[in-house]
């Protein structure tokens, strides 16, 4: 199983010193070597099945211990089926999808990892490897990632938002990772688009957040409330049954076949991200907007996909200065999900010049 928007390079062709990338998800965990050109040399992935390539079954939802043992066999593993010394290697990135307390080293309650809170994760596997371990935010290190070989390779700057269940995001300026005091910067999914007393319910328990409009989850929700008062070809496919994750899809594909609920809907999330994404411009003034994750109605590769990225960007460019308007661009993310392991080894590296 290669990499997915590349193939994977051959040692003799990699530019040393190589990095490590690990990228933590919530039942699985992806780990790749990556020389100093942002090159994958070789990966390890394990889904959510159990389904893996070459060597370890790492999962999540064991102890950390065990998790963390196994990833340390897994990158030696790596070493040794290349022929690579590990002293060749610069140190291991590693995106986690929590924050870290900076004075412990211990991970903050990770909301899907709930049995590792409190788990000095880097200094563990500094231990068992041999070589430091960088901590980054998940979201921080896919933004990474996309900066530094992606979609914003060649800018300055960045913000990754993944759309998905939630809304993550990952913000890279000048090539430094915006973390925050505390490690919740760049938590844009929870900008405040509405502060009506009903507006729409977040993940988090707060109103009015981008989150709670923009999301996999809160587009069902809206698509539920629409089509109770309109006619629409996505009533008779929502049943009881259907997931609410399952119901962007089934927007998209009624969208495509010409439904207005449906291109409603999908224009209608455009304009509120919009609202977020002007809030977030006129904050950090970003070069590159782009957006990642599994809702993205699909994609640069689609004609729909295309038109709700046209009605982002026009959206946007109403709502900002004009200066940041003629200068930001707003894309689609490119390295899909293998931003996260290449962004982390990529962190790893930054460190790694810094303190040369």
């Amino acid at each position: 199983m290669s990499a997915n928007h590349r193939d994977l390079h051959v040692v003799k062709d990699a530019v040393p010193p190589f990095f490590v990338g690990v990228d933590i998800g919530g039942t699985s965990i992806k780990i790749g070597l990556v020389d100093d050109a942002g090159n994958t040399i070789d990966m390890e992935e394990v889904d959510a099945a159990g389904r893996h390539r070459n060597v370890a079954v790492i999962k999540t939802d064991t102890q950390p211990h065990a998790a963390v043992a196994s990833m340390a066999e897994a990158i030696s593993a790596i070493f040794k089926r290349l022929g690579i010394n590990k002293s060749a290697c610069g140190g291991i990135g590693l995106g986690v999808p929590a924050t870290m307390d900076k004075n412990t080293r211990k991970l903050r309650r990770p909301p899907n990892l709930p049995t590792w809170a409190d788990f000095p994760i880097c200094d563990e596997l500094a231990k068992l490897i041999g070589l430091p371990v960088l901590f980054c935010n998940d979201a921080n290190a896919a933004a990474y990632g996309e900066y530094w070989v992606g979609s914003a390779s060649g800018h300055s700057s960045l913000a990754l938002l993944t759309l998905g269940t939630g809304i993550g995001t990952g913000i890279i300026i000048e090539g430094k990772s915006v973390d925050g005091d505390i490690g919740y910067g760049g938590e844009c999914g929870h900008i405040i688009i509405d502060s009506a007393e009903d507006a729409m319910l977040c993940g988090c328990g707060k109103r009015g957040h981008l989150e709670a409009y923009c999301s996999a989850t809160g587009v069902a929700l809206r698509t539920i409330s629409l089509m109770m008062h309109r006619e629409t070809s996505i009533r008779p496919k929502i049943t009881p049954e259907t997931k609410l994750s399952d119901i962007p899809k089934i927007v998209y594909f009624e969208a495509e076949g010409g439904d207005a609920v449906a291109m409603e809907i999908i224009l209608d999330t455009a304009r509120y991200l919009s609202i977020g994404i002007a809030s977030l411009l006129h904050t950090i003034d970003a070069a590159c907007i782009l957006f990642g994750g599994a809702m993205t109605f699909g994609g640069k590769d689609s004609p729909l996909g295309q038109r709700f990225l046209l009605q982002v960007t026009q959206e946007v460019k109403n709502r900002v200065f004009p200066a940041i308007a003629d200068n930001v661009l707003i894309d689609f993310a490119a390295l899909g999900a293998d931003a996260g392991y290449i962004g982390a080894a990529g962190l790893a590296r930054e460190q790694a010049r810094e303190q040369a």
